[in-house]
């Protein structure tokens, strides 16, 4: 079988849908299906034309990059027919070189357009996968329920909740959910003080952090509104959780760690310099070495209001981190048991958590680092979900 998945983005371009479409094509070509992708170059200067990760494995680059989410609507449309017309090009070109079996497309839209239109034309049939709905602007989520969707032969979302939404709004019955999926084997969490100083050292942090700090990290994109006043919330709560303690010179020990970017990041930085936390709050911005910084924190927090099925979740568990997240999209079926939800904005409720995850035995707090590993095993990591795929894959 042999496979066309088109992507604006792929690994290791950021976002989630580039992770998933990466992790899916080197599953897929362990089970000897054959994928060729479609996807814009990941960064600027970048010349390669074509990549060959392995013999069912290869990626087609476009001559140019994905513009930001947060960027504006006129260079979302110019992108937008920039894509389609590369992307189908290069479509043809793959397609009188391989027979194309099947399409597979990743939201954002461009992608879904391109794959609809090679299955009008050429009548392959085409799988779109919706990877969140949280568009800029809603005539494009529009498009993409009302023609991307509703003719593709399947459509899966990595939300129950947006599985739920779709359901109302779509005139397609083959929707399907199949949450994201990871690699678990490549996460990893340090064992002794001794090693997180190396490795804290290593990554160029040894100047803000120490062996013995409790660390809490918090990554997230800082491109939506919603999503940093997710963060301020949780930096509030972090503020009442530190003055609240009662332990002498405990404070210090704390430190709070922002990853991330965006058009909203200097509204976060502003909050954290107006709530005096300078000393307690890092602000690291994007960093290229997530592994390296789960590999020495005590806990993820994600509080967004509005999420599909967060990577950053998996990625923590799978380093043995428990998290504290939000009661959105997919969250409290990826956190389970191996820590704890909260309502969005209820500050009172994630000082509680923290106060409780804090005050947990060494023993308690390895238990739930281990259920955190164990349940993206057994549930998440691509060996399970890849299966799914290759199921719906299938005549």
């Amino acid at each position: 079988m042999q496979i066309l998945r088109i992507s604006t983005r792929i690994f290791p371009d950021i976002g989630g849908p580039a992770k998933q479409a990466y992790l899916l094509s080197k599953y897929c070509s362990k089970n000897k299906i054959k994928t060729i992708n479609i996807a814009c170059k990941p960064k600027r200067n970048s010349f390669i034309r074509r990549k060959k990760i392995n013999t069912d494995f290869e990626i087609h680059y476009l001559p140019f990059q994905a513009p930001k989410i947060s960027a504006g609507l006129f260079t979302q449309f110019l992108f937008f027919f920039k894509f389609v017309i590369y992307g189908f090009l290069k479509a043809i070109k793959i397609r009188k070189k391989y027979k194309i079996d099947l399409i597979h497309a990743h939201s954002p839209f461009p992608s879904g357009f391109i794959a609809y239109l090679l299955s009008k034309i050429f009548k392959i049939p085409y799988i779109y996968s919706i990877h969140g709905i949280d568009y800029p602007y809603s005539f494009l989520l529009n498009l993409d329920i009302k023609l991307i969707a509703s003719n593709s032969k399947k459509t899966i979302l990595i939300s129950r909740k947006i599985l739920n939404f779709l359901t109302k709004k779509c005139t397609s019955k083959n929707l399907y959910w199949i949450p994201n999926a990871i690699e678990s084997s490549e996460y990893f969490h340090v064992n002794k003080e001794d090693e997180k100083e190396i490795l804290i050292r290593s990554i160029n942090l040894d100047s803000y952090l120490k062996k013995d700090d409790i660390i809490i990290i918090y990554i997230g994109y800082m491109i939506f509104l919603q999503k940093v006043n997710g963060m301020i919330d949780f930096l509030i709560a972090f503020q009442n959780f530190l003055k609240n303690l009662k332990e002498e010179g405990k404070r210090e020990k704390y430190k709070l760690l922002f990853v991330g970017e965006g058009k909203y990041a200097d509204l976060l930085k502003n909050k954290i310099k107006d709530f005096d936390l300078e000393e307690q709050v890092l602000f690291l911005g994007k960093r290229n070495d997530i592994k390296e910084l789960l590999a020495i924190v005590n806990l993820l927090t994600l509080t967004s209001y509005v999420e599909g099925s967060p990577n950053v979740l998996l990625e923590a568990m799978a380093s043995n981190v428990p998290c504290l997240g939000t009661n959105v999209g997919e969250v409290k079926n990826i956190i389970g048991n191996a820590g704890y939800i909260v309502n969005p904005g209820d500050t009172v409720d994630i000082e509680e958590k923290l106060d409780h995850f804090f005050n947990l035995s060494k023993k308690q707090q390895t238990e739930l680092m281990e259920q955190a590993k164990k349940r993206v095993l057994v549930q998440f990591d691509m060996d399970v979900i890849g299966k799914k795929w290759i199921k719906l894959y299938l005549p």
